[in-house]
């Protein structure tokens, strides 16, 4: 596709959105003020008054940065009473971390909007980034080891799942700031200025003077990439249906022919798959996804650790599993809900407190679990299972017993739920990686997510 097909006016990018979405619709735009959201917000009214299935709503994050912050929200809301959306603003409490504050912000700022989308109940977030935003992604990613396999260069998704519940979409990531700003004024329409935009301690201001100097950035070559990984991420969801099987969430098997396939679908599926199992956020880091390839291409016996997990090659297939070691306990409060391990989210509805663990098994028990499976790699599987009880503080009466006992055998009839965690996807799933989050999410049984709110025909378009 030619840049110039592929770059979208603002109102070209409305009329796709308003084209693909799926109908009812309420959408929660987040608004700064600046002129990205602010031009997101005012087209979308325009476009919401001649369409009775689309219903807006509004929020602004005070990140609480900036002494004019809560001034900006309070115009941001005078905007949207003018335009006859609701509107609320939500802030960014406590310390603010000395290092890393972009990136902490940025983590409040989705927390805080997940929390308005769910009490408005929304069908997506709407974000205002745009082709300039997603320029200044790729170009630092192209400069990270994350890029050396080529998946950072597809940048940020048009379409991501947050914390497997709520979808958020980015409307004008094909459509220039400058064509944004001059829309804008055509309207008679203002926007804020965030002073932080031309604060050269960011990494990303630094990389906008570069970009706005050279003009480097190819929208083509971008679309080529995001083409490229919706390909590959496409082609290992259906290795994984064809030749990968997952006993109670923790133990892998790649069938003998899954082993024979395409280096590239292979390395893929399994680094992604193996971050799943070791409860890490990033799929395998290429220095140990090499070691394991070499490993599984040797076709001899044994085993190899890499990233929390154990890979043993067996004549009947490929077994990995998250290795016993590290594995904390983790103590929950009633009516509070955490991670353990990376790989399950407890809430524990249960009156007391709770202890989560790695289970203790014997081999009896685990060749129970684990049928037709070899005795050690048995073992293996059922030591990375949690247990849960009740917690060894409480006074060792009957009552407490009882409860103890319940939580072992029985999770769900003593009010505590236990579900598996995507760790690569549970906080992020881009839109490009959405069937093979959900075809792992299928093999770990925790695959309600919610649909798409856009047609499928945008993700390929």
């Amino acid at each position: 596709m030619a840049a110039a097909a592929f770059i979208l006016s603002p109102d070209e990018a409305i009329q796709r959105l308003c084209r693909d979405l799926v109908r009812p619709a309420r959408l929660l735009v987040a608004v700064s003020g600046g002129s990205d959201s602010t031009g997101l917000l005012v087209s979308l009214s325009k476009a919401a008054r001649e369409d009775a299935g689309i219903t807006l709503f509004a929020a602004t994050v005070d990140h609480a940065l900036r002494p004019e912050s809560a001034d900006e929200a309070k115009a941001v809301l005078a905007l949207c009473v003018d335009l006859g959306i609701p509107h609320v603003t939500r802030r960014w409490e406590g310390a603010k971390p000395a290092t890393g504050v972009s990136a902490a912000a940025r983590e409040a700022r989705y927390r805080l909007l997940l929390e308005v989308a769910d009490e408005v109940d929304a069908t997506a977030i709407l974000t205002g980034h745009t082709l300039d935003d997603q320029a200044e992604t790729v170009t630092m990613r192209a400069a990270r080891s994350e890029a050396e396999d080529g998946r950072g260069l597809a940048g940020m998704a048009e379409a991501v799942l947050l914390d497997r519940r709520r979808w958020l979409v980015r409307p004008f990531l094909r459509t220039r700031r400058a064509d944004i700003r001059a829309w804008l004024a055509s309207q008679g329409q203002g926007w804020i200025e965030d002073p932080s935009n031309l604060d050269s301690h960011y990494e990303r201001v630094r990389v906008r003077g570069k970009l706005t100097g050279q003009g480097s950035f190819d929208p083509g070559q971008w679309l080529r990439a995001v083409e490229r990984r919706t390909s590959l991420s496409d082609a290992a969801a259906m290795y994984l249906r064809d030749h990968v099987t997952i006993r109670h969430g923790v133990l892998a098997r790649l069938s003998p022919e899954g082993l024979k396939t395409e280096a590239a679908l292979r390395r893929h599926a399994l680094s992604l798959l193996a971050a799943v199992l070791g409860g890490r956020t990033h799929a395998l880091g290429a220095d140990s996804l090499e070691r394991v390839m070499a490993f599984v291409e040797s076709g001899q016996s044994g085993r190899v650790t890499a990233g929390r997990v154990i890979f043993d090659l067996r004549r009947d297939g490929l077994y990995f599993v998250r290795e016993n070691r590290g594995m904390l306990p983790l103590h929950i409060r009633p009516s509070e809900a955490d991670i353990w391990d990376g790989r399950y989210r407890i809430d524990n509805g249960c009156p007391q407190e709770i202890v989560v663990g790695p289970t203790a098994p014997d081999r009896e028990e685990a060749s129970t679990l684990f049928p037709d499976v070899p005795p050690a790699i048995a073992m293996r599987a059922a030591s990375a299972m949690p247990h849960i009880e009740a917690a060894l503080s409480f006074p060792p009466d009957e009552r407490n017993g009882e409860i103890a006992a319940s939580l072992s055998e029985k999770t769900s009839a003593a009010g505590i739920d236990v579900e598996p965690v995507l760790a690569p996807f549970d906080r992020f799933l881009p839109q490009f990686d959405l069937r093979l989050g959900s075809e792992i999410a299928v093999l770990l049984g925790c695959d309600v997510f919610p649909p798409l709110p856009i047609k499928d025909s945008a993700r390929k378009s």
